[in-house]
Order: structure tokens, then sequence, then C-alpha cells
């Protein structure tokens, strides 16, 4: 563990979920074919494209729009439905045929594979500190086993933007009204969406250096930096 900044007393932790609690890349790359494949069954017009066309369009997308990427529901559904209409098929089966690919998309997605020295750390660290889940993503927390350890879960919503948007870091503290912003640590891998967002707020952050966040992309520094989340609980236990 690395410190940047002094830090002040911790009373409430969230987490960030894809690729800092679980590598969800393979995840991805499974769900991402397994969409591709049942849309080319509904649709053979589409066959033309694989998944990296795919996933080629939702960026581009995501580019002309940018405040869609932090909800990747609403991203993905839109990114389906235009695919669709892109290859001739009319705006409602377009629309029908997205939501179906989606629900596809999910069973996949939520095939999580979770350590369980995660489990194990989270129960621990849940005796000690009111745990609160903050992803961008769509994972079905309780799908995927870890629903039990958070008191709150918060993602994308048609109320509520994603990170480094305020909306979630707040909806969060609203729920611990008596803690001050610097009493939460905010533990994440993305150095725009965990640890610009927390700062934004007040918070402090802790970054896991193993996901997909690299140095060079940090706007500001976090609080301190890890690698390994059992030492990070072993510490957190230690202070609190």
């Amino acid at each position: 563990m690395q410190f940047y900044r002094r830090l002040m007393p911790v009373q409430a932790l969230s987490f960030d979920l894809d690729d800092t609690l679980y590598d969800n890349v393979p995840v991805m790359l499974r769900a991402e074919q397994a969409v591709r494949d049942f849309v080319v069954r509904e649709f053979p017009q589409t066959a033309t494209w694989q998944a990296a066309d795919w996933s080629a369009h939702r960026m581009a997308l995501m580019r002309r729009e940018p405040d869609l990427a932090s909800n990747m529901t609403q991203l993905r559904l839109r990114a389906l439905t235009a695919g669709l209409q892109f290859f001739g098929i009319d705006d409602d089966e377009a629309r029908a045929g997205a939501e179906a690919a989606f629900a596809h998309f999910m069973a996949h997605r939520n095939a999580v594979d979770i350590a369980p020295a995660v489990h194990e750390h989270l129960a621990a660290l849940a005796e000690r500190y009111p745990l609160y889940a903050l992803s961008n993503g769509n994972v079905n927390v309780d799908a995927i086993g870890l629903g039990a350890y958070f008191q709150g879960v918060l993602q994308p919503s048609d109320s509520l933007r994603g990170k480094p948007f305020a909306d979630m870091f707040q909806a969060a503290a609203a729920m611990q009204p008596q803690l001050a912003p610097y009493n939460w640590l905010h533990v994440g891998d993305s150095p725009s969406a965990d640890i610009l967002g927390a700062h934004r707020v007040g918070w402090q952050s802790a970054w896991f250096t193993g996901g997909l966040g690299r140095a060079e992309h940090l706007h500001i520094l976090p609080t301190l930096a890890y690698h390994d989340l059992a030492k990070l609980t072993q510490f957190l236990l230690k202070t609190a």
C-alpha cells in the first residue's frame, strides 16, 4: 500500500465492483460473444458484424453521446437498437430485439466468478463498517453473491448519473447523514470514475492498481493505492 494523502478516520466504505472485486474482462468477452450469436440467430442479416464490430459501434455511440458513458445499461440498449436499425430492421422490432438481446446479455454478464477470499474480506469489513456498492455497471449484485455485504447498492438509473458525477456518492452519503464526507473511503480501479469522482465530493479514495486504470490516467492522486485486498482489509480492520 502507498499513501499519497493523510488518511482521515474512515467510518464508511464504498466499493466499485467490476475489475475491483473481480476480473470482469473475461466475463464481458463471453457475454459480448453470446449476445452477438443471439442477435444473429434472431436477425440473420446482422451476421456480417462480429462481437468486435458491435463493440466498436457502441464506442462510437458513446463518443457521440458522452453522457451514456456512465450508464452502461442505456448505452448497451441504445447501441443494440441502433445497430439493428442499421441493418434495416424497423424501429419497433429493433427496440424489442434490443430488449431481448439485453436480457440474454445479462444472463451471461452475471456469470461472475468471485474468489472465496473476496467474500471473506467483505464479510469482515461489513462487521466493522457500513458498506455500499457504487458501480457504473449493471451487474446484479445479488445474482453474483455479494448483495448480503452491502447496505446499499447504487447504479446508474433515470435519476442517478454514474461516476464521476456526484449523484451516486451523494445518494450513499444521504444514507449515513451523520458522517462527514472525509469519513468515507471509496475503493475502485478507475482513475476517473472512482478516484476523481470520490475527491470531487470530498471523499477519500483507495485506488486498486490491479484493475483497468493506469497511473498515467490519474487526474488527481488518491488517498492511497493498493494492490492486495487482503492488505487493505487488514489495515482497515486495524484502524477501525
